[in-house]
């Protein structure tokens, strides 16, 4: 079971290509709740290429993810195999280095195998079977740490960011700390240089964008896209969870104060569309320049999430949860 995932996906492969090996373009949102996509019925956000993605490709509409924290979900990603197999269970955990990852194998089959964006694991990305990485952003998210010496954040919420860096440690504060409006963007200039290369190897590049976890922050432009009062308020809003669901105190719950008030979590929700909109587009960059470059036709684009989010369902704001929005 642990090699499951990976040999279904290099089976795929050889079904779909045969003998010639196609480029694989990972592509992982952060905290993205299932109904954020126009093509999915929902015509209050603007996703243009998620929804050609949908429109041209397979959807898996039933997937569910066990364990809806950053740092597990990606480990599972990353192996195949569950929390209690790969022994990541929550913020900290190690993956089992014995066990094969996605990017080890494909490596072992003759792939370049490129990381790109968020990085919430242990280690760095050559750790876990990836040759290179571009645009590296080690962190994002966690939990109530104190402001240290490559810190920006919230003085409120106390958020930290992390610093762009290399494999060596390398810092490049040129590149944003923390959490910026353009990030995805930034992001997707990183994956274009990998995609406009010249190499004989196919490629697999894994692109994690942070879009759209907190803290958000509104992309130049969009301020007027998603005006608060045109949201709609989830169907099942409630201004309070009716109980302790064992995360009331979490970091996440305590985005928006109790009770939540529509015009809280209509605002919320704008800029959380507005983030994902911004990084639809940086999407439809990388799209662009594979057709460009020749190469959309052998190229498997893979779109996920590792999670989804409450922003208001059920009175919730996190992921700490196993409703049906999360998981």
């Amino acid at each position: 079971m642990k090699k499951l995932l990976i040999i279904l996906m290099l089976s795929f492969i050889t079904f779909a290509w045969g003998t010639q090996k196609p480029n694989i373009l990972l592509i992982v949102s952060d905290d993205q709740r299932p109904d954020t996509i126009s093509a999915l019925g929902n015509p209050h956000i603007q996703t243009r290429n998620l929804d050609r993605l949908f429109q041209n490709g397979t959807s898996f509409l039933n997937a569910t993810c066990s364990n809806p924290i950053c740092t597990p979900s990606r480990a599972e990603i990353l192996t195949g195999s569950s929390g209690f197999v790969n022994g990541v269970r929550d913020f900290g955990g190690k993956i089992d280095p014995d066990l094969p990852t996605l990017p080890k194998e494909l490596q072992a089959h003759g792939y370049d195998t490129v990381y790109v964006g968020k990085w919430h694991n242990n280690g760095r990305p050559k750790l876990h079977g990836y040759t290179e990485s571009v645009g590296l952003y080690a962190g994002g998210g966690g939990k109530w740490y104190k402001p240290q010496k490559d810190w920006k954040g919230d003085a409120v919420t106390g958020y930290r960011g992390w610093i762009f860096q290399d494999e060596a440690g390398n810092k490049f504060p040129e590149k944003g700390v923390g959490l910026t409006p353009d990030i995805s963007d930034r992001f997707a200039d990183a994956a274009i240089q990998v995609l406009k290369r010249k190499s004989a190897k196919p490629f697999f590049l894994q692109i994690n964008f942070t879009a759209p976890h907190d803290p958000l922050l509104m992309p130049s432009g969009f301020a007027e896209k998603y005006p608060a009062d045109k949201m709609p308020l989830p169907v099942n809003y409630l201004p309070k969870h009716p109980f302790d669901h064992g995360n009331y105190e979490g970091r996440d719950e305590k985005m928006l104060p109790w009770p939540r008030t529509p015009e809280r979590v209509k605002g919320n929700l704008g800029v959380y569309y507005a983030v994902i909109h911004h990084m639809d587009l940086a999407i439809g960059r990388m799209l662009k320049v594979l057709q460009e470059t020749g190469q959309a036709d052998n190229t498997l684009v893979i779109f996920t999430s590792d999670h989804g989010l409450a922003v208001g369902s059920h009175g919730l704001m996190g992921k700490q949860n196993m409703y049906e929005h999360t998981i």
